[in-house]
């Protein structure tokens, strides 16, 4: 008796779902995340299509342009990647310094440090300290609630950061500081305040990256073997 072709398919099946489980469950939360995500656009698309939603969709997915004005937004676009960079890099060597030493107090405080950035970034990238205020909470509770954060950090972990080149990290606290408290002045000038918020804001990012660059490039070194060791 000739076997049927579906039973011929199985073994094929089986060694398709062992590639799956090496190249998606190996790395974690990756198959969650993909899962998550295929899940959400897919029921965003089922609203747009019984609602004829599909201009809001676009939105969410349209990049604002100006044909005239090629660099517009060029700087608000770099700070994004400045943000990005501090919270990667200490979430990634977080992970390589747990692997290493499970009571790692480096890797306690890099953890806090994304922790605490990513908010910031989400905050300014989705603007939810804008949106809060539209709800009618005060900005001045959210700057006070993100200022005792930091307070709380630095008082955490000021043992730790003296043992570093400090300097940049307190320099980008501070112009983020200027940076939120510029609302406060009401400048008529378009270009001071410009400068004084989203200059200072850039200045700031630059020295968060280059600070969190250098610890984490230190720790990581710190653990490498030597030349010669096992």
């Amino acid at each position: 008796m000739k076997n049927l072709p579906l039973f011929d398919k199985i073994p094929k099946f089986y060694k398709s779902l062992e590639i799956l489980n090496k190249h998606f469950f190996t790395v974690p939360f990756l198959a969650v995340f993909n899962t998550l995500t295929v899940l959400i656009l897919g029921g965003l698309s089922i609203y747009a299509k019984l609602n004829n939603q599909g201009d809001g969709i676009e939105r969410l997915f349209s990049d604002p342009f100006n044909v005239w004005f090629p660099y517009e937004g060029i700087f608000t676009g770099i700070s994004e990647v400045l943000w990005c960079i501090p919270v990667a890099i200490c979430g990634f060597t977080f992970g390589v310094l747990r692997q290493k030493e499970r009571e790692s107090r480096s890797a306690i405080f890099l953890f806090f440090s994304a922790l605490l950035l990513g908010v910031f970034f989400l905050d300014d990238r989705f603007r939810m300290t804008l949106i809060l205020s539209q709800l009618g909470i005060s900005k001045g509770l959210i700057y006070l609630c993100y200022g005792s954060a930091v307070f709380l950090y630095g008082l955490k972990f000021w043992r730790h950061i003296k043992t570093t080149p400090y300097l940049p990290l307190l320099a980008a606290f501070l112009l983020f500081a200027i940076s939120r408290f510029e609302d406060i002045l009401n400048l008529p000038s378009l270009g001071a305040h410009a400068m004084l918020e989203d200059g200072t804001k850039l200045l700031a990012l630059l020295n968060l990256a280059m600070y969190f660059w250098y610890v984490c490039h230190q720790e990581i070194g710190r653990r490498l073997p030597q030349n010669g060791e096992n």
